[in-house]
Parts: C-alpha cells; sequence; structure tokens
C-alpha cells in the first residue's frame, strides 16, 4: 500500500461488453454503462456524465433499470441502487448471476446455477426459487402478460413461465440455435428473436407462429430495437461492429452502418418517439445516431469515447495540469480532462471515415502507427503546433495543435531516408523541435515552418540509436542519451558539443527536471543514475530489481518516481538518497506523469488511465525512509471508479505540536484572531452597530386592547404606577462562573481555556464587573492579577494575553491605583511583560535590520 497515493478515479472508461440500460426521467433520457466494477450514467441530450457508481467488489455482470432502482449483479449477489447510492443486496445463487428482470415490485435474477430467484425490492425477500432445466441466455416480459416471463435458451427454446404460480405455461418448439436477444416490438404478443446463427424472427408468441425472418451475414445477433416515431423499422447489431436496419413493412433490409463500432455492440436501443439510435460497443464508446438521411440513412450524431486499446504513454500537459495527454496501441492521441469529462478529446488525424468508405478498409488502417514518444509545450499552441510524436518505424514526426485539435499537415521529416525516430523533445520557447533517431543523428527543427535547421555534429551526434533527448530551462543545452553509453550537451544555438559524460552501461529512457537541471537515465542493467547537468557528474545511483519502464520527477524535483517490470512504482528522495515509498500495483505499469497534486499511470491490457490523488497535500504523512531492497504490497488497482475509494490508514500517528516547544520562545494562541481582538474593540463595534432611530410606536392603536361596554365603547387607559426609585443594588446577586473559575482554579492552562470558550461580549462584562463597587471583590481583582502574572511567565497564548491585559487595565486602572496593596503585584506583571516584549522586540529589530541591509546592500 502507498503511503503517498490513493487511487481517486479512472478516466477514459466509457462502456464494455456489458449490455447498457436507457432509462426515461419525464422528458430526459439517460443510460447507464458498465465500465468494470463501477457503472457510468450519462444524459442523451449531450451525453455528459451524471454521475458514477461506487466501486463494487468485482466486475459486473449484467445491468438492469426500474423506475428509480438501477440494479447490478457481481458475482453471486444483486445490488439495488438509486441515483448511486446503495440500497439493498439480495443473496440466494450459489453461481454467478447472467441476467436481470425488474418485474413490478420484484426482481427476478438468472444464474448459472439453472434457478431463478425472484427478490422483493423493498424487503430483499425471496418471493420464488424455480430451478430450470437450461442455462438462460435472454430473458424478458411480454407486455400485457400478467405475472409472466418469456426465456431463451443455448438449445434455441423459449418458455414462458407464471412467476406467481411458479408453473411453466407453454414451452415453444425449437429455432435450431441458441437465443442470444428478446425484444418486446409495438405490436401486442409479437417478439423480436435473435439468434447465435444470425437469423431474426419476429414471433407471435399466442399463436406460436413466425411472421417474418431475416438474416445477417455479420454472425450472432447481439441487440434488436424497434422504433417508435411511426417508421416501421427494427435494428439489428452484431459482434463485427456492423448496424443493420430493417423495413419490417417491405420485410427487406433498409440500409446498414459498417463499422458503427469497432467491435461487439452490446447494446442498441431507440430513443422514444424520436429518430435516434443509442448505441454501446465493446470498444469502449457510445454513440447516438439520427436517421435524417436520404432514405432513412443514419449519421453519427454525438460520441463519446476512450482507448480502444491501452495506452501506451500519458503526460500531464499546461502548467496547470488540468489536462492530460495520451496515446496508445489504437494509434490515436487523445487528451483527456481531469477536471470534466465533457472536455476530453481525441486528436483527429483527418477525415479517416469518408477515406476509409472510399477505398472499403478499416479506419484503423488509415491511421498513423502507434506513438513510441511524445513531446508536447503550451507556450504556443495558439500560434503553430505543440505537440510532437515519434511512431512505430516511421522516419517522420508528426506535429499536432491543442487548440485545434487535430494533426497538421507539416510532418518534420528528415533528409536521410532509412533512418527511423526514436527520441523527440520540444524546448522551452516552443519553437524548436529535437529529433533523435535510430542511427544517431540528431536534428532541429523549426516548429513554426517545419523547416530542418541542420544536425547536431559534424554527421552523427552518437554512434547508436539515441534514446532520449532533452532541452533545458533557458535554451541553452540540448541533452542527447545514446545507447553508446554516452550523455553530451549540445550549445542550441551553434549545434556543437561542448560536454559528454560516459555512463557505465547503455541507456534506456531519460526524465529531465529542468529547473534543478537534474538528468535521469536508465540504464539496461535496472539501475538509474542522476547526472548533474552544470556540473556534468553523476550524483545518485538508485538500484531497482527490474527493468525500468518509465520515470518522472515531482514538481519540485525533490522526488524521482520510477516504475519497473515487477509491477512496482518507487519514489526516491534525492535529497537524502533513501526509498521513502514503494508499492506494487496488479497489473504492470507501463507508463507514468507526475503534478503538484496528482500522479497518473497506464497499465498493461487496461483501456483507462489511473489517477492517484497525493496524501501529502491534506493529510500528514510520516516518510520514514524504507530499506532499499524493501518488499512491497500488492495494492488494489482502481477499475472504471471516478469516486475515491478507502485507503488503508498510516500506522504512524499523526504528529501534534507540544503547546510550549521551549521556555525561552514565545507561543502565539491558536484563538481566532477575531475573538480577542473583538474584545480590545468592542466599544467600537458597539458603537458601530447601534441603530440611527428609536423605533416609532404605531399610529394606530392594536385591536385588542379592551374596551367599555357602552353604547359607544371607549379604550380603558390604565394609570401608570409611579414606582418609588430604589436605592442602588449590587450588580450581582449570585457568584458567576467566571469568579468561581478565578477564585477557585489553581492551574493557569485551565483558567485560559476557560476565559477562550467565553465570547468577546461576556468576558468583556466579567472585566468590567470585577471591582468591589462593580460587583465584584478585592479578593478577585487580586487573583485575576495573580493569574496574569504567572500566565505571563509562561509565555504561552501571547496575543491573547495582551488582550487581556490591555480589558481589565482599561476598566479597572481607578480601583488598581487607588489600592497600594496591589502595587506589588501591578509591578511584578510590568516586570514579566517588560521582560518577554524586550526579548521580542530585539528579535523583530534583527530581523528588520538584516532584511534592509539585504535590500539595500551592493553585493
Amino acid at each position: 500500500m502507498s503511503r503517498i497515493y490513493q487511487p481517486h478515479r479512472t478516466l477514459g472508461l466509457v462502456s464494455n461488453d456489458v449490455p447498457a440500460i436507457l432509462q426515461t426521467r419525464g422528458a430526459e433520457h439517460f443510460v447507464t454503462t458498465c465500465v468494470g466494477r463501477s457503472f457510468n450514467t450519462y444524459n442523451c441530450k449531450k451525453l455528459a456524465l451524471q454521475f458514477v457508481s461506487p466501486i463494487h467488489d468485482g466486475r459486473i455482470s449484467c445491468l438492469a433499470g426500474h423506475k428509480d432502482f438501477l440494479f447490478s449483479s457481481v458475482g453471486n449477489k444483486v445490488f439495488s441502487w438509486i441515483r448511486g447510492k446503495l440500497v439493498r443486496t439480495y443473496e440466494g445463487h450459489s453461481a454467478d448471476v447472467g441476467h436481470l428482470l425488474p418485474f413490478g415490485d420484484h426482481v427476478i435474477s438468472f444464474g448459472d446455477d439453472k434457478r431463478m430467484l425472484v427478490h422483493d425490492i423493498e424487503t430483499g425477500e425471496i418471493y420464488a426459487d424455480i430451478w430450470l432445466q437450461n442455462c438462460i441466455t435472454a430473458v424478458t416480459h411480454p407486455a400485457t402478460y400478467l405475472n409472466k416471463v418469456l426465456l431463451g435458451n443455448k438449445d434455441g427454446v423459449l418458455e414462458l413461465w407464471n412467476v406467481r404460480t411458479l408453473k411453466l405455461i407453454h414451452q415453444f418448439k425449437s429455432f435450431g440455435s441458441s437465443v442470444t436477444v428478446l425484444t418486446q416490438s409495438p405490436g401486442i404478443d409479437i417478439m423480436g428473436v435473435g439468434l447465435k446463427n444470425g437469423e431474426i424472427l419476429l414471433h407471435n408468441i399466442k399463436l406460436d407462429e413466425t411472421i417474418m425472418k431475416f438474416y445477417q451475414d455479420w454472425g450472432c445477433v447481439t441487440f434488436l430495437s424497434f422504433r417508435s416515431d411511426g417508421v416501421p423499422h427494427m435494428v439489428s447489431g452484431s459482434t463485427e461492429g456492423h448496424l443493420a436496419v430493417w423495413d419490417l413493412e417491405l420485410q427487406e433490409l433498409n440500409n446498414t452502418i459498417h463499422h458503427a463500432h469497432h467491435s461487439t455492440i452490446a447494446t442498441a436501443h431507440y430513443l422514444a418517439s424520436q429518430p435516434l439510435l443509442f448505441t454501446a460497443g465493446a470498444d469502449n464508446a457510445i454513440k447516438i445516431w439520427v436517421f435524417d438521411g436520404p432514405g432513412g440513412t443514419a449519421r453519427l450524431l454525438r460520441e463519446r469515447s476512450g482507448h480502444r486499446a491501452p495506452p501506451s504513454i500519458v503526460r500531464f500537459y499546461g502548467a496547470t495540469a488540468e489536462n492530460i495527454l495520451s496515446a496508445g496501441h489504437d494509434r490515436s492521441v487523445r487528451m483527456f480532462s481531469a477536471i470534466k469529462d465533457e472536455r476530453s478529446k481525441e486528436l483527429s488525424q483527418g477525415s479517416m471515415e469518408s477515406k476509409s468508405k472510399k477505398i472499403n478498409v478499416r479506419v484503423e488502417e488509415l491511421k498513423l502507427n502507434p506513438v513510441i514518444a511524445l513531446a508536447a509545450e503550451e507556450i504556443r499552441e495558439r500560434e503553430w503546433s505543440n505537440v510532437i510524436t515519434a511512431h512505430v518505424g516511421s522516419r517522420d514526426v508528426r506535429t499536432w495543435s491543442t487548440a485545434r485539435g487535430s494533426l497538421s499537415d507539416k510532418p518534420l521529416s528528415p533528409k536521410l531516408e532509412t533512418i527511423v525516430v526514436t527520441a523527440v523533445a520540444i524546448t522551452v520557447c516552443g519553437n524548436i523541435a529535437i529529433v533523435g533517431y535510430n542511427s544517431g543523428h540528431l536534428t532541429a527543427f523549426n516548429l513554426q515552418s517545419g523547416i530542418n535547421r541542420g544536425l547536431f555534429g559534424n554527421i552523427r551526434g552518437h554512434k547508436g540509436k539515441i534514446v532520449g533527448v532533452e532541452s533545458d530551462n533557458i535554451n541553452k543545452y540540448v541533452i542527447s542519451v545514446g545507447h553508446d553509453t554516452n550523455v553530451k550537451m549540445w550549445d542550441l544555438s551553434g549545434r556543437t558539443l561542448c560536454h559528454s559524460v560516459t555512463l557505465s552501461h547503455p541507456a534506456t529512457h531519460t526524465s529531465l527536471h529542468r529547473d534543478s537541471n537534474l538528468l535521469a537515465v536508465s540504464l539496461d542493467n535496472c539501475t538509474v543514475c542522476v547526472v548533474d547537468v552544470d556540473t556534468r557528474k553523476v550524483v545518485r545511483e538508485f538500484r531497482h530489481s527490474d527493468t525500468v519502464l518509465d520515470m518522472c520527477y515531482s514538481v519540485d524535483g525533490k522526488s524521482l518516481l520510477v516504475c519497473t517490470r515487477d509491477n512496482v512504482i518507487r519514489q526516491w528522495d534525492l535529497i537524502t538518497a533513501r526509498l521513502v515509498d514503494c508499492f506494487k500495483t496488479p497489473s504492470l505499469v507501463t507508463s507514468l506523469s507526475l503534478s503538484k497534486e496528482n500522479l497518473v499511470t497506464t497499465h498493461h491490457n487496461e483501456l483507462g488511465i489511473c489517477l492517484w490523488t497525493n496524501r501529502t497535500l491534506y493529510e500528514n504523512v510520516e516518510l520514514r525512509p524504507l530499506p532499499d531492497d524493501y518488499e512491497p504490497r500488492s495494492v488494489d488497482q482502481l477499475e472504471a471508479e471516478n469516486t475515491s475509494m478507502e485507503v488503508e490508514e498510516s500506522p504512524s500517528e499523526d504528529w501534534k505540536s507540544s503547546d510550549q516547544i521551549n521556555e525561552s520562545l514565545i507561543t502565539l494562541s491558536s484563538t481566532p484572531k477575531a475573538r480577542w481582538t473583538a474584545l480590545s474593540k468592542l466599544d467600537i463595534i458597539k458603537k458601530r452597530n447601534k441603530p440611527k432611530a428609536p423605533p416609532t410606536a404605531p399610529k394606530a392603536a392594536p385591536f385588542f386592547l379592551t374596551t367599555t361596554k357602552e353604547l359607544v365603547p371607549k379604550f380603558i387607559v390604565e394609570d401608570k404606577v409611579q414606582e418609588e426609585p430604589e436605592k442602588m443594588k449590587s450588580v450581582r446577586s449570585e457568584e458567576s462562573e467566571f469568579q468561581r473559575v478565578v477564585m477557585r482554579v489553581e492551574n493557569v492552562g485551565e483558567v485560559l481555556k476557560f476565559l477562550e470558550s467565553l465570547s468577546p461580549s461576556v468576558l468583556d462584562v466579567e472585566l468590567q464587573s470585577m471591582a468591589p463597587l462593580d460587583g465584584g471583590s478585592h479578593e478577585l481583582v487580586e487573583k485575576f492579577l495573580d493569574f496574569l502574572i504567572s500566565a505571563v511567565k509562561l509565555r504561552g497564548n501571547y496575543d491573547v494575553l495582551q488582550a487581556y491585559i490591555n480589558v481589565f487595565l482599561k476598566y479597572n486602572r481607578q480601583y488598581l491605583v487607588d489600592t497600594p496593596t496591589l502595587h506589588n503585584k501591578l509591578g511584578q506583571l510590568k516586570s514579566s511583560h517588560s521582560d518577554s516584549w524586550l526579548e521580542l522586540q530585539q528579535k523583530i529589530q534583527e530581523c528588520l535590520c538584516v532584511t534592509n541591509f539585504l535590500k539595500s546592500a551592493t553585493l
């Protein structure tokens, strides 16, 4: 378990092969898709992410929705949710649950144990338990069929069950192939049946006869849906990602949508009374199609997608690190937003769809090769291309613009024909691209014009391939690292060699922290060397147990994060050269990048990009050094989760400072400043808050005044009884809590804690009423003076004590002057206060003197 990084969420996961569900709330439509161990809910208006469920214990196998409820199954358990909050868990199956069917006040689950369980949604009790003969492959509820469910199995047989009487009503004849889809059509008694062999049937279950039969050439039928806006069309999905639209009136194929998805179509739903079709595929994409073309053809209206193949490179983009650039084996470059999911996008490579249709090839075949190196700078994104990529087996470097979100039409091409790009970098000014090749050549290009500015060195910069290129923070050096064990510093303006450092083994990866000019180089002997570019010396060496795959610096340059082939991520402290964090992930980390607040990682065979939060920003994390050969424990990788996750707390307790570090120091109070500043200025606050004018009496008399019982009633006016003025009584008739604490409590800390708990107005009244003439006593004043003397000597809560002394002397100065027995204690208070203040004043004067000298002196 990592001591620093906590799994937060996974970016870029949209859908998988579990069928999505469509729900309607008023006039709005919402879709819920499964993304591994959680589910996402989107609105159909803009495909905006609404919320994400908490993480489940395992992968979700199926979803279902009914009214406000959403049901999910994991293993042999079923869960009910309302707006992302878990309501109830349903148990009873001895094997995994494969299908769910909400049914009125009940939910029916079908498991691999050939059992059909009917649970009450509210109580969770099992209403019925039915054993079946075959494993169920499709379920539905026929419209208007009370208490009936229709089941399809792998033998191609349909069964109609009454869940109330627990009886099999009718068993239909076999269709000769496994039933994969059952969908209610707009017509009563007519069911849409999809088979594994590609046949699509419209079957009348009342008469047990097939009305229509269609056949799709793409194999297994994965989904069926019927239009409800008056157009007699039905759509079918396939495992190859194609959609077929069937005209039920003419009983023929109307049109097809080839490559609607790049993998199996898990869901296809027509929106109610609209010419819109929602589809979700196993290719990590959801789409909405509108049928407004000639002849009822469809076009893509909206789309939300992520990587279709595992990403291999990830980097934070920009100074704020709100965006993340990634490239994967799906031949795409994407930008994900860590703030808002709607801002995520794929950088366009041109009109690939139209080109693929013209030459009848897949879109993937027209895209660029997978990316092997990526570099980006934010400073010139509005002027010209600011992202460059190197591709597998390509001699050209491709340039991209994040502002336009597209590929530029000016590749950076070298003069030589037989070389391949292996490393890229962009200078801090965003004007020059540095490119390294497998032949050892190092070239500079102008990003604005794409002109080749020439080679570094005479012919070749290195004798072998270049594994990494970097540029410093002031555009002075270009650093290249080759497989020939040499690290070379080149002058950027003259492209001449300045310095060279020889390493012990060939290098594999590089990472430069520009502010500190520290270059990290991983070697093929599992060692990471840190080279100081200014002194041209190896200042740190860190050994690992396996091959280094990627590494990056923290923003402040004090730490180096390294991921290795043994699934371990290590963080090294560069100042102490010690290991401070080490944790293991279930799957191989292929790339990582670090910002001030987050860590982002990509994993082998995982489509998502995992985002981790830095716990040191909001927790007290004790980073004790670990042994260099420390064996970490595995951390549960966050799959498809966009919400926070519970993490095991650090065994070390939170450190708390003592009340007084040293007796010679002056310590301020933790009491809010507003409380003790308001005490010394309470008279000003009361004067400011005083109303400008007194309240005025109402003009009309109230209706409830008593009147005389006469023909003409008159108001009865009571004469005010003039009370004789009494003699001045004592302000207090009994001892207050303040007086009791001051008189009886000897502990200075307890008295101070009590005073801090009082409000400024209450404390002001108490300090004003301490003298004998004001309701107090001589002993009370003497005790409070003793408390102030003792508190000042302790030199704690210095700021609060100043306020207490100020108000106490303001209200009681006359009594203190007129009482000679208190003069000695006043002298002790003055002496203690002066000693502490003079010491503090001396320290302040020393600091001011040094500061003024540094500001004015010529160094």
